[in-house]
């Protein structure tokens, strides 16, 4: 995965790359980035849906990790049950 669309010497792009962190999984290991829900949870997003400038998550906008880990059972918090 590369962000070499962004201007390499813009500092959004180098503050962008050290918000990057990569996922647990050994099976995945994608590159994500951690943003707070409006519910003040934390949601992994895959780091290619987010452009440097963006400082909220955006649901419209930002694929949220979850969705696209073939390990994310693994993570989740355990829902309530009815």
């Amino acid at each position: 995965m590369s962000f070499d669309r962004y201007d390499q010497g813009d500092e959004l792009q180098e503050f962008h790359e050290r918000r990057i962190t990569r996922c647990k999984s050994t099976g995945c290991r994608a590159q994500i980035i951690w943003f707070k829900t409006a519910a003040g949870k934390n949601m992994p997003v895959d780091a290619d849906s987010v452009k440097p400038e963006d400082a909220e998550y955006d649901p419209e906008r930002h694929v949220s990790h979850w969705a696209t880990c073939p390990a994310s059972a693994q993570f989740r918090g355990k829902r309530n049950q009815p």
